[in-house]
Order: structure tokens, then sequence, then C-alpha cells
């Protein structure tokens, strides 16, 4: 086993033993998918109002979980190891710090896939939530979506100097994202200067592409502009930012 992969096999067991970490990014997808459901069904609400949530609740369910990701949980934990000093540690063995920081983009990565995937699985088996209806829309949406918001979480990560921080800064942005990005009210039921807003943020352009997948269309291009340039320049600022110590 190599060093690489033997450091991504012992941060996968430090990140499954935070019964928090799991509960967020497995659990409350899940459990949001179930309360939607048993709420929707017992609702008077029209057949073109049941439709649409039927839509926005599993986009929503997979955009929370990558954002709680890349907002709350990568950066609190690279900024722990920074405090800590095991980054500047790592930096004179033999394993470089640079492969601590893709084990965590990994494990990250495929922790938001098996949200994903257990979404589509779960809600369909359980709740008979109904899957996206163009499949590339959605992996097209689910990539970009991943990458704009993993790289804010890099951004955090690089500039906050210990993991209260790190929180502090993540938390900051997470609510107003969830609030502007419409994870708490669909879009349409937000103010006209709320919805706008919203397109140009990373969780609200990921949650309106991932929406607009679900509903058989191809995102829009204003989305999916916002999500690969937040993706891109963010990437680029965490680069540079990034300290070891």
């Amino acid at each position: 086993m190599s060093g690489r992969t033997k450091l991504t096999y012992v941060e996968s067991k430090l990140f499954l033993r935070d019964p928090t970490a799991v509960f967020f990014v497995i659990a409350l997808p899940i459990m949001l998918l179930a309360i939607f459901h048993f709420v929707t069904a017992k609702s008077d609400d029209d057949a073109a109002t049941k439709a649409s949530m039927a839509a926005f609740v599993p986009a929503m369910a997979m955009s929370l979980c990558l954002t709680m990701l890349a907002l709350n949980l990568l950066p609190t934990t690279l900024a722990t190891y920074r405090e800590k000093g095991i980054l500047r540690r790592m930096a004179a063995s033999p394993i470089h710090p640079g492969n601590l920081l893709l084990a965590q983009l990994f494990i990250n990565l495929v922790t938001a896939a098996v949200s994903a995937v257990l979404v589509l699985i779960v809600g369909k088996t359980a709740f008979d939530t109904k899957l996206p209806g163009d499949v590339p829309a959605f992996l097209v949406s689910f990539v970009l979506g991943t990458w704009a918001l993993f790289s804010i979480g890099l951004v955090i990560a690089a500039v906050a100097p210990s993991s209260k921080s790190a929180t502090a800064m993540g938390l900051s942005l997470l609510f107003p994202s969830l609030f502007f990005g419409g994870a708490f009210l669909p879009k349409e039921d937000l103010p006209e200067t709320v919805s706008t807003i919203g397109d140009y943020t990373p969780l609200g352009a990921a949650l309106q592409a991932l929406r607009d997948s679900w509903e058989n269309q191809w995102p829009q291009t204003l989305h999916l502009t916002v999500l690969g340039v937040i993706a891109v320049a963010a990437t680029a600022a965490a680069a540079k930012l990034f300290r070891w110590e």
C-alpha cells in the first residue's frame, strides 16, 4: 500500500468516526426526503405544485449535503490540522502535506457521491421520488455544483488560522447561502430580489441547475456560467492563498 493510499485510508476511518459528520451528509438528506414526502402526500396542493416539489426536494437535499461538506466539514478539518501543526510536521516527512489535502478532497467527494446515490435510490424505492429526467444535465450540474462549492470551502481552509475561525467563516456563508439559494423555500416562492441574488450564489445556481435536470430540462446558461466562474476563480484563489502553517 502506497503512502498516499494508506493516508487516505486512515483519513477515511477518522471521518467515519465522527457521527455528526455522517449524520449531516448521509442521514439528513434522506430525512428531508421522508419529511417532504409525508407533508406533500397530505397536502391539498394541485398536481402542478406537487410536481414542482417533487423536483425541488431531491435537488435541495443534494445541494444541502454538498454545502455542508464544502462550507463546514472540509475547511474545519484542514484548519484543525494546520492549527495542531500536523501540516507543518508532515512537510518535514516523506509524505508531503499535499497528499493530506488530496486525501481530504477525495473523501469528501466520495461522500458527496454516496449521498447523491442514496438520495436517488432511497427516494425512488421508499418515497417514489422521480429520477432526473435529463441524466446528462444532472451529471453536469452535480459536477459543476460540487466543484464550485468545494472550491469555496478550500478558500476558507486556505485562510482560516484555526478550526474555530474556519467554522465561523463557514457558518457565516452557510446560512445566507441557504436563504438566498432557495434551500428554505423554492425559488418561485421567494421575493424577486432574493431570487435574483440567489442565481449568482453557488448554492442557488447548483440547486436550480439540479432542479432543471429533474424537470427534464437543460440548466440555464446563467447558472452553469456562475458555477463555472466561481469554481475556476475560487480554485485559483485557494491554490494561491493556501498555507501549510
